[in-house]
């Protein structure tokens, strides 16, 4: 791209960033900018509530700077009080003073635990909100626990680092880490052992994820282009390989309630939905990204929602209901029918976005250049629950 180019590029990010801002109270009931001192890598809702003496909720969130050696790294425990009731008279157009009467709406850290090397991922263990599982820049997998606020335990074994992690949501202490030396680690937190490790990707393994229902399977996906369907009780663990884009394959996730779907984001700028019963065949490409996508999550609290988030700095929030919808001939620039959102907050990369648990459509994400962790939740009047799936229950 020549230099004139880059600098119409730049100037059209900055207008469609400034629409942005000036659209938040229209498309936004949430929507908090906080700056961090460095980027993060990663962001984890805590799975826990609390209510203050103010009925505000109290929530929780994990951060992890990316200092590039040039300083001290810590994961960080960051919290956000946030009105359980939110009053439509007060002014929400400026970002990080969402409502200006009230002492709620900042991020404030609780805690620091430093680390020797910069943290990839972080996710919490889900029968204890004091565990985290981490990966780290080194390829080590570290167990950390909030209370003591230090890492209780080295999980020793992986070659090069990674990204993928998952806890057992049944096997508690059962955790699967991904790695770029092209392996797949189980692990056993209660004793500190590997249990098992998987070498059938011919590329770098880039994520990895348990069944929410079945404790003997789960999904990986590679830089060789393909997601890989195991069962940890056959001697080999693979039982389906498939091909599923022309790209890189940087992220697969389980549906939470419709456990045979899952999806896949990849460097072809594509989200596709597969049923693992017949997965051949993706039952549905989301396109509408620019770049390659490098974070997915289903929503907690709706089965046909899903979110992506990709280098061109957009999240987008799909919902799967919507597929084949009629849509107005003006409103086909917008993107297909099932594009339920566009995010356009952040201004680089999206490096990791999380669904909140205990409250309805709030989201978190985290950006690379900016040093922005975001906080959001759309209008309510958008959150569509439209139960007419008849189209997609033709396809699974």
């Amino acid at each position: 791209m020549s230099a004139e180019n880059e600098i119409l590029e730049e100037r059209n990010n900055e207008e469609q960033y400034r629409n942005w801002k000036q659209n938040i109270p229209f498309m936004y009931e949430i929507c908090i900018n906080h700056q961090n001192n460095w980027p993060s890598l990663t962001v984890c809702w805590l799975n826990e509530i609390e209510i203050d003496q103010n009925d505000n909720e109290i929530h929780r969130l994990i951060v992890a700077t990316q200092t590039n050696n040039q300083e001290q790294d810590y994961i960080k425990l960051l919290k956000v009080a946030i009105p359980q009731k939110i009053d439509e008279q007060l002014d929400n157009t400026l970002l990080n003073n969402i409502w200006k009467t009230q002492s709620v709406g900042k991020v404030q850290e609780e805690l620091q635990i430093s680390v020797e090397v910069e943290i990839n991922r972080v996710r919490q263990q889900p029968n204890n909100q004091y565990i985290l599982a981490t990966q780290a820049g080194d390829g080590e997998i570290g167990i950390y626990d909030l209370s003591k606020q230090s890492k209780v335990q080295v999980l020793k074994g992986q070659k090069k680092e990674g990204y993928g992690l998952s806890w057992n949501l049944n096997n508690f202490g059962h955790l699967l880490s991904a790695s770029y030396d092209h392996n797949i680690y189980y692990w056993d937190t209660n004793t500190g052992q590997l249990i098992k490790q998987y070498n059938f990707h011919k590329g770098e393994v880039e994520d990895v994820c348990w069944h929410p229902q079945d404790s003997n399977i789960f999904i990986s996906c590679s830089d060789d282009k393909t997601f890989a369907i195991c069962d940890i009780r056959t001697s080999q663990g693979i039982t389906i390989q498939q091909e599923a884009h022309e790209q890189e394959v940087n992220c697969v996730q389980f549906n939470n309630f419709q456990s045979n779907l899952f999806a896949t984001g990849s460097n072809d700028a594509q989200v596709k939905m597969f049923d693992i019963n017949k997965p051949e065949e993706d039952i549905h490409t989301f396109s509408n990204h620019e770049d390659a996508i490098y974070s997915l999550q289903w929503s907690p609290h709706q089965k046909n929602l899903l979110a992506s988030g990709s280098v061109d700095s957009k999240i987008i929030v799909w919902d799967y209901y919507k597929i084949g919808n009629e849509i107005k001939a003006e409103d086909e620039k917008d993107g297909p029918s099932e594009l339920l959102f566009y995010h356009g907050g952040h201004r680089s990369k999206v490096n990791d976005l999380s669904w909140n648990v205990n409250h309805k459509h709030l989201l978190a994400s985290v950006e690379q250049d900016k040093n922005i962790l975001q906080i959001w939740k759309i209008q309510p009047q958008l959150w569509e629950e439209d139960e007419n799936d008849e189209y997609i229950q033709s396809l699974v």
